[in-house]
């Protein structure tokens, strides 16, 4: 991949020589159009990231967890997808992270970690594209769409559980 951006670059650099363009003053002009785009969605993803670490670090997910851990035992389902199924929708790094610990403990090929992974491509991290979207049109209500999109989310991760006891169970 890094090849093919070299590539990219050496491309369009030769082709503004040939056409005899200022090449620097294009790059400033478009350094300058990306903080006019950047400058209204900074301080929304900058709370939304604190957001994401305080509720990483905060404890309140394992919190849930430990609620909700009698009937996930009673169905089968291991606490670390329920956790799965909360960090989807705030942060794709965090769940990505998480699924890749899965694997680590249950290995690649296990029912559990073919669960994980439909759980992690079966949802989106809805809070991040509201804010995201939101903010970049500079809307303040947001109707339905955070409501729609986590109860999407939630039946996803639900369809996905049923899919894997159906299965593998």
């Amino acid at each position: 991949m890094n090849k093919v951006m070299i590539i990219f670059f050496i491309i369009v650099f030769i082709d503004g020589l040939l056409k005899h363009q200022h090449l620097f003053e294009l790059y400033i002009d478009g350094v300058k159009d990306a903080f006019t785009l950047i400058q209204p969605l900074f301080t929304t993803l900058m709370a939304f990231l604190l957001f994401v670490q305080l509720l990483r670090y905060s404890g309140t997910i394992e919190i849930l967890g430990s609620f909700f851990e009698p009937f996930l035992r009673f169905i089968g389902i291991p606490i670390d997808i329920f956790i799965l199924g909360l960090l989807r929708p705030v942060s794709a790094n965090a769940s990505l992270s998480f699924l890749y610990s899965i694997y680590e403990v249950f290995g690649v090929d296990h029912p559990l970690s073919l669960l994980s992974t439909l759980i992690q491509s079966g949802s989106d991290t809805t809070l991040y594209v509201v804010t995201l979207y939101f903010s970049s049109l500079q809307m303040k209500n947001t109707r339905y769409a955070l409501w729609i999109g986590l109860f999407m989310d939630a039946l996803s991760v639900i369809l996905a559980i049923m899919i894997y006891l159906k299965m593998f169970v």
